[in-house]
């Protein structure tokens, strides 16, 4: 708890979180909406674009998202004809999702577009700043009872 005399001074990590966030939406929206895609899936375009094959069960285990959410945005990647769907031989219950070839020329837009807001975030800032940064929202993350996700871990082939 804050006493009165600190709440003054006190400044809100979430507020601030809170801000970041809705401006680097508003911003990849700004940059997505030509290709009729929606920042919320491209998180799962990135994750196929390092590793395609994958079932829906994996993508909510990489980004730590529900069933229901995993399950639109892939909806919405198929409606646009960025991903397909194919059985898995070895489990016929599942499906593995795999890129498309329009999703396949869009690769490089998609991840200059990333590029670009990343490059804007990091703009005036040292790389000592940034990692220092980095180490504390992962903290922040793990304090709010989200364990190590494997998009943390995992480097894209391109990088």
């Amino acid at each position: 708890m804050i006493s009165e005399d600190k709440e003054r001074d006190f400044e809100p990590i979430g507020k601030y979180l809170s801000v970041s966030y809705r401006a680097l939406n508003s911003y990849l929206d700004q940059k997505l909406a030509e290709y009729d895609v929606g920042r919320g899936q491209l998180p799962f375009l990135i994750a196929l674009y390092r590793k395609e094959g994958v079932s829906q069960q994996q993508l909510c285990e990489y980004y730590n998202f529900d069933k229901a959410t995993v399950g639109r945005a892939i909806a919405k990647l198929r409606n646009n004809n960025l991903v397909k769907r194919k059985k898995d031989p070895e489990d016929k219950r599942q499906y593995k999702i795999f890129l498309t070839e329009k999703g396949k020329k869009l690769k490089p837009i998609f991840l200059d577009i990333l590029k670009d807001s990343e490059d804007q975030m990091r703009k005036n800032l040292t790389e000592k700043e940034i990692n220092q940064f980095l180490k504390v929202l992962k903290q922040i993350i793990h304090n709010l009872g989200v364990k190590e996700l494997s998009c943390w871990t995992e480097k894209s082939k391109d990088n």
